[in-house]
């Protein structure tokens, strides 16, 4: 089984390196490496992913195998959302979408906390991970808020 902790780091790095490349592009800088991670982390977790455990018979007790499958698969398809409405940001250039991607990165805070419980109720080896991951939603919230970059290139027209 390949070491994909090793691998996803190595492409965040070579992503990172592209977007300081890129930076003089309406989509460069950080913004491109938004994408980047976004796309990324896509394709490690369709590579990591445990999708026998969202087979009922894997689980002894319903209850369980429900919040699983409840707060995981959610973040997942929520995830594979972010990264349609990213493919939309960059092909339109549109504001709206700006917008719809701040929101999905707000439901998907909102889901990682829930996720972050049940992980303490159920899955406790999980949450100090899942308690980490909430990172990613924050951080983009606050930058596709406050980028200049975004505002010139989406909303001024101006990049």
């Amino acid at each position: 089984m390949p070491d994909f902790q090793s691998i996803g780091g190595m492409l965040a790095l070579l992503g990172g390196i592209a977007a300081v490349m890129r930076r003089k592009h309406a989509i460069g800088g950080w913004l491109f490496y938004f994408f980047c991670q976004v796309l990324l982390g896509l394709a490690l977790i369709g590579a990591t992913t445990q999708w026998k455990l969202y087979l009922p018979q894997s689980w002894i007790a319903p209850a369980p195998y429900f919040l699983y499958a409840l707060s995981s698969l959610s973040r997942t398809l929520l995830l594979a959302a972010i990264a349609a409405v990213s493919i939309e940001v960059v092909r339109t250039r549109e504001w709206g979408w700006i917008c719809g991607l701040q929101y999905a990165l707000l439901t998907y805070a909102f889901l990682t906390i829930l996720k972050v419980l049940v992980d303490i109720y159920g899955f406790p080896a999980a949450a100090t991970r899942d308690a980490l991951s909430l990172s990613f939603p924050c951080v983009w919230i606050v930058y596709f808020g406050a980028s200049r970059r975004v505002r010139r290139v989406f909303l001024d027209k101006t990049w």
